[in-house]
């Protein structure tokens, strides 16, 4: 889905904007994928991008379902221990981007997942 994939180039470029480094991008698990893995300082952040045009059916935050959040959870402790970075602090970050009217809006949940 095209909205999909610009929602998270603008995410990226967002992130790195605001210091991130992005360490990977649309990693897949048999468990599910991230969409965007990131590291500031030491901690890992794995992020879900949830983009939309309009707020018709609520805001692009609102689409994370209890089926997701345990996808997300099982994918980054999968990364994590594939990547040998088990020992590090990391948390699930969620990135709303709502591009309505020609105007972008980003909100950045921390901890949005609880692990």
């Amino acid at each position: 889905m095209q909205l999909g994939k610009d929602g998270e180039e603008l995410a990226a470029a967002f992130l790195e904007n605001s210091g991130m480094l992005i360490l990977d991008r649309n990693y897949h698990s048999p468990n599910g994928e991230i969409d965007i893995i990131g590291k500031h300082g030491e901690q890992i952040i794995f992020f879900e991008i949830k983009t939309r045009t309009s707020e018709k059916y609520g805001y692009p935050e609102e689409s994370i379902t209890p089926k997701k959040i345990k996808a997300l959870i099982d994918t980054a402790t999968r990364y994590l221990q594939e990547h040998d970075l088990l020992e590090h602090p990391w948390r699930i970050d969620v990135i709303s981007i709502l591009m309505e009217n020609d105007e972008i809006q980003y909100k950045w949940f921390k901890n949005a997942v609880t692990c």
